[in-house]
């Protein structure tokens, strides 16, 4: 992780770009993941246990939906929208 945990807000730095809508009683964590998940930021790469994640919950046209985005992803965003240089 190369920021503060309280700068992984998906919600706040507009990650996905959706609207507050689209997702009711919506939840996000930064979260040390206690098994693998497959990234939903973009790279979809596996996760590994032990490494932290963005964990987002909430229900979708009433079913319940939960997705994981690495920091990595997150990393490159931030870094992006702060102005820096983004190594791909």
């Amino acid at each position: 992780m190369k920021y503060k945990p309280e700068d992984y807000s998906v919600r706040a730095t507009d990650f996905y770009g959706f609207d507050d809508d689209e997702i009711e009683n919506y939840n996000e964590k930064l979260v040390k993941c206690r098994k693998p998940h497959k990234c939903m930021g973009g790279c979809e790469k596996e996760i590994p246990a032990g490494t932290y994640a963005i964990r987002e919950t909430g229900f979708m046209d009433g079913r319940p939906v939960s997705s994981y985005t690495c920091t990595d992803c997150i990393d490159k965003w931030l870094d992006e929208i702060n102005g820096k240089e983004v190594v791909i």
